[in-house]
């Protein structure tokens, strides 16, 4: 009985803890960029024929210390100009989340490098 209640317990946190996470986020580089201009439409087909369109986005984005990297990610809808990103990259994956944040959420250093572009 003991057993089965530690499962259990064990089971819990670990549900818990997927539930509470991203995992499009966890172990990622976040990087900041400016929207400057509107993104690339691209119109594709699903897999089940459906026409879909998307964004493609080529920036500049900067990590906290301010160090500068070439990001590409899509949206599924062309992002407002102006507004700033927290996107979140790995060296194998790529992009693989973005959200926007306000501008008083910028570091230091990303709001230096952000408004001399």
């Amino acid at each position: 009985m003991k057993r089965y209640i530690a499962l259990f317990s064990i089971l819990v946190v670990f549900a818990s803890l997927l539930v509470g996470c991203d995992l499009n986020r966890m172990g990622k580089d976040e990087y900041y960029v400016k929207i400057t201009t509107d993104g690339i439409e691209k119109n594709e087909k699903s897999d089940k024929g459906e026409p879909f369109k998307y964004f493609e986005y080529k920036l500049t984005g900067f990590d906290k210390e301010g160090k500068e990297k070439e990001l590409e990610f899509t949206a599924q809808k062309n992002l407002r100009k102006e507004a700033f990103l927290r996107v979140y990259h790995s060296d194998k994956k790529g992009v693989s989340a973005w959200e926007e944040v306000k501008k008083d959420e910028l570091p230091a250093k990303v709001k230096e490098k952000l408004a001399a572009k």
